[in-house]
């Protein structure tokens, strides 16, 4: 197994379908959103600098001896140090980062790269978010890592929450709660099979752009209501999601839909899909229409669209919401993995942070014995 480092994104495009390939149907591991997320989050950075490890079965750099990629960048503080992160992390939260790799060739993948992040005498940390339970390949090279003399701990975070699909929508509905059943058929009836509702599904350049400025519209206008900023008040959020969107929709995996009530839109999603699975990334609804329920109405319809385009899985996403539950969504736990070399600054570093964290759960502790 060779192992090759890579700075620029112009390098790797000849491994971009190797890099699909390994990467599977997981959206959030793809080329597309990565390299995406490396133009808008990283390239005017001055702190950050592209670290992309590619494992090859042999000495050739060709794309077909590609075996595992491990996509990240360093970044570079005077309070941290220089610190290895997956692409795709911070605030525009991929979810199921890792390793993507050929399941056959894991163990000697994980060491390979394990044994380069080793020999980089200037990484102080090693700092990976949203990592799955069920993602071997990342916590081998958690415990590769352990064995080269660092320090190494794994956190838990929030929770990523899906529903397994069954084959129909009447199946769907049987396993709900008889409530929660009885609920979503009155409002098919009373609400989405009468002419009042229209949802509509994106599906062509000419439609894109409208049904973007109602999801930005409908999502700002929640979020502010309940005082905060709403994720579109950040410039690179937004300039990220709309570049990739755009591209997404282009590979037919962008599931961006819209829901008019009377003639005005109330929601609107934004969701990745393939011929599996949708993911839930995004949405908004109409503050001034909370009586009509438009998030269970928008939710309804998208649900009903993945078991109809035969999905074996609808995924939620991070976070302990308990409308997740309520769609009987079974919880999938994630996890934060850091790694710190056993050498002298580093480890002072990882201290003070140690130390800062402590302190900030005592405030929060002593905050809500006295509020």
């Amino acid at each position: 197994m060779r192992l090759q480092r890579f700075d620029n994104l112009n390098d790797l495009l000849p491994y971009r379908d190797a890099w699909d390939r390994l990467a599977g149907g997981l959206p959030f591991r793809r080329w597309t959103w990565l390299a995406a997320w490396w133009r808008h989050y990283g390239e005017e950075q001055a702190e950050r600098e592209l670290s992309v490890w590619i494992a090859f079965s042999d000495a050739s750099d060709s794309a077909d001896s590609v075996r595992a990629i491990l996509p990240a960048y360093c970044e570079t503080t005077w309070t941290q140090g220089c610190v290895l992160r997956l692409l795709g992390d911070g605030e525009v939260c991929s979810e199921h980062l890792g390793v993507i790799l050929d399941p056959a060739f894991e163990t000697d993948a994980v060491d390979g790269i394990a044994e380069a992040i080793a020999a980089i005498g200037e990484i102080d940390l090693v700092d990976f978010t949203a990592i799955d339970d069920a993602d071997t390949a990342t916590m081998n090279l958690l415990g590769s890592l352990a064995r080269r003399d660092f320090t190494t701990r794994r956190m838990s975070t929030d929770r990523c929450w899906a529903i397994d699909l069954p084959a129909t929508w009447d199946e769907f509905l049987a396993l709900q709660s008889k409530s929660h059943r009885k609920q979503i058929r009155q409002m098919e009836r009373r609400v989405l099979d009468s002419p009042r509702a229209e949802w509509r599904m994106i599906a062509s350049p000419e439609e894109f752009g409208d049904a973007w400025q109602t999801l930005v519209d409908l999502h700002q206008r929640r979020r502010q209501s309940l005082g905060e900023p709403g994720c579109f008040a950040s410039p690179t959020w937004a300039a990220f999601h709309w570049d990739v969107a755009q591209q997404l929709l282009a590979e037919g995996r962008l599931r961006l839909s819209t829901l008019t009530l009377d003639g005005q839109p109330i929601a609107a999603e934004y969701h990745v899909g393939n011929a599996e699975a949708t993911w839930a990334y995004q949405g908004g609804v109409d503050p001034t229409r909370l009586a009509d329920e438009p998030g269970q109405l928008s939710t309804i319809c998208s649900i009903r669209h993945a078991i109809a385009a035969g999905q074996s899985q609808f995924d939620f996403l991070r976070g302990d919401e308990p409308y997740k539950a309520h769609w009987r969504a079974t919880p999938r736990q994630a996890y934060r993995l850091t790694a710190v070399p056993h050498r002298l600054w580093p480890r002072l570093r990882d201290r003070v942070r140690g130390s800062a964290t402590n302190l900030r759960t005592t405030a929060k502790q002593l905050t809500s014995l006295f509020s």
